[in-house]
C-alpha cells in the first residue's frame, strides 16, 4: 500500500485524466460521476445495444470495484493507476468479452469470466467460479460492440 498522501495525489491526477476523457464519452453514453471523501464512482450506460455498460468505484482504502455488464468484481487492489483509463478506452472500443465456461462432459456452467483487452499483450480479467475446475472446459464467448459506430 502507498502512503495516504502519495495515494491521494496519484488518484487525483488519474481522476483528472478520466474526467477529461469522459467529456467525449458523453456523446455515446450517459455518464454519472459521484465523488465523496471515501470513494469516487462512475457509471457509464451506452446508448447503443450490445455495448458493455460499466461502473467503476475507486475507494479511499486503495481498492477498486468494477461492474462490467452484469458481472461485478469487488475490492481489487489498486496496483496501477494507469489501468483505469486503459479500461475505459478498451470498454468504449468494444474490446470486452464475456466468457461462459462449461464442463465439457456435463455441460454444467462452471465459471463466468470477463476479459478486457487493454493492449496487444495485456488483458484485465475477472472470473467467478461456480464449480471446481473441470478436466475439460468449453468456452462460449460474447463480444461487446464499440460505443461509437
Amino acid at each position: 500500500m502507498l502512503p495516504d498522501d502519495v495515494f491521494r495525489d496519484r488518484l487525483e491526477q488519474t481522476l483528472i485524466e478520466i474526467e477529461t476523457h469522459i467529456t467525449n464519452t458523453r456523446e455515446c453514453a450517459a455518464v454519472e460521476v459521484i465523488a465523496s471523501p471515501h470513494y469516487w464512482r462512475m457509471v457509464v450506460m451506452p446508448f447503443f445495444p450490445d455495448t458493455c455498460p460499466f461502473e467503476l468505484i475507486v475507494k479511499a482504502d486503495q481498492k477498486f470495484s468494477i461492474r462490467l455488464a452484469d458481472q461485478t468484481f469487488e475490492d481489487r487492489a489498486i496496483e496501477d493507476f494507469g489501468l483505469f483509463l486503459k479500461l475505459l478506452r478498451a470498454i468504449e472500443a468494444g474490446r470486452v468479452e464475456k466468457i461462459l465456461k462449461f464442463n465439457a462432459m456435463t455441460e454444467e456452467l462452471v465459471a463466468i469470466a470477463m476479459r478486457v483487452s487493454l493492449e496487444l499483450d495485456r488483458d484485465w480479467r475477472g472470473e467467478h467460479r461456480l464449480a471446481p475446475i473441470a478436466p475439460s472446459e468449453e468456452w462460449r464467448m460474447h463480444r461487446y460492440l464499440p460505443y461509437r459506430r
